[in-house]
């Protein structure tokens, strides 16, 4: 395959971007309004407005932080306002942007005096960056730079057949130039780890994925609950697909056919490039929430009955190869792969099809998750609040 030039945007950290946003974080959940009416009012920013954060402990707590700044770090992001009911969660948050050398600005909605006045000081610092992102011009990026996401959701018979097999032919390109692709949801991995493992680096990482497949399992056994049992879900089996095993061997194909070379926590950056595992939930939202905090630039999520969610930071292609769904759902499905199903299109044509749909979304053009706003987040929990 032939590679398209890209232009991003470059950070004082070194990192590149394919986006310029202004984020609006809400360190916890009662500011989330405030975020809301700011990213209203200003054209350029993102609202990144997550659940719970009060009195979230240990863990919990380090994982919300975390993931805050990963997702203020990303680099998509131009640089952020912080916004919480009281300044020390939001200095915990900001402190971490701005270590990457990104402008970062908190605003407690306490020591202004209210909603009303936190809305305008902190639309006000919106203003400011969002002038200042729009005045940096793109320069030359190379594919080496970039990190994609690999997602898959509302699974059928046509995901393992033709968009995960396909997005898996894109991942392996990405890698061959260099980059990183990114595939999670450990449970989705169940049935087909094995596969996964002999690819690995070495005989560690391989059992480092085994583990964290098998924590899954017993996780939920001792939660009373049979993933065997509960797993594929009802809307996978209308799709066709029978056993987890079956629905695994079609998940893993989205992770092409690379090295594997490192498993990550939830949220966490590879410290190295390539194919690389990340543990986290299968839920969608969370799950792309972790990839945008681990730094992926942008998402690819292939579905086979559809899908509709994206992230605010990492634009999300959407890609099925279901002749049904890309009609039903035509607002929501970026790329169309149905030939393959209809022996019109070889997978290897599906892939050039692709790459181009990622290519240019790397140089500007939206994804209809971000031109119909579509675009949610959650932070995966750990325990309990008190």
């Amino acid at each position: 395959m032939s590679a398209a030039n890209l232009l991003g945007y470059r950070r004082q950290n070194g990192d590149i971007g394919i986006r310029n946003y202004v984020a609006v974080i809400s360190a916890m959940d009662n500011s989330n309004p405030v975020v809301r009416r700011v990213v209203n009012a200003v054209q350029g920013t993102v609202a990144l407005t997550p659940g719970f954060g009060r009195a979230m402990l240990g863990d919990d707590y380090e994982q919300h932080k975390n993931t805050l700044i990963g997702l203020g770090t990303n680099p998509n992001v131009y640089g952020a306002i912080v916004v919480s009911l009281e300044i020390n969660s939001a200095l915990a948050i900001a402190g971490g942007i701005a270590a990457s050398g990104r402008p970062a600005e908190v605003v407690s909605i306490e020591d202004v005096g209210g909603t009303v006045r936190a809305t305008e000081v902190a639309s006000r610092y919106a203003m400011k960056m969002a002038l200042d992102a729009g005045a940096q011009a793109r320069e030359p990026m190379s594919w080496s730079d970039l990190v994609i996401g690999l997602e898959c959701g509302g699974s059928d018979g046509s995901s393992g057949l033709v968009s995960n097999p396909a997005t898996g032919k894109v991942a392996d390109m990405v890698i061959e130039r260099g980059g990183t692709a990114i595939m999670s949801e450990t449970l989705e991995i169940l049935g087909g780890e094995h596969l996964l493992a002999v690819r690995a680096k070495d005989r560690a990482t391989g059992q480092k994925l085994v583990e964290a497949v098998n924590f899954c399992v017993t996780y939920a056994s001792e939660m009373g609950v049979d993933v065997l049992g509960s797993n594929p879900t009802p809307d996978n089996i209308l799709g066709g697909l029978s056993t987890i095993e079956e629905k695994a061997l079609g998940a893993i194909k989205k992770g092409g056919s690379s090295t594997l070379m490192e498993v990550v926590g939830y949220g966490r950056r590879p410290s190295c490039k390539g194919f690389v595992v990340m543990d986290a939930p299968c839920p969608g939202i969370e799950n792309m929430t972790a990839m945008a905090s681990a730094g992926c630039h942008a998402i690819v999520f292939s579905t086979g009955k559809g899908n509709t969610s994206g992230n605010p930071v990492a634009p999300t292609i959407k890609v099925s190869g279901n002749p049904y769904t890309v009609v039903n759902l035509a607002d929501n499905i970026d790329v169309d792969l149905s030939a393959v199903i209809a022996g019109e299109m070889s997978l290897d044509g599906a892939a050039k099809i692709l790459e181009a749909r990622l290519a240019d979304v790397c140089n500007g053009s939206m994804t209809r998750a971000e031109v119909l706003g579509e675009v949610e987040i959650a932070i995966s929990r750990i325990g309990r609040c008190l």
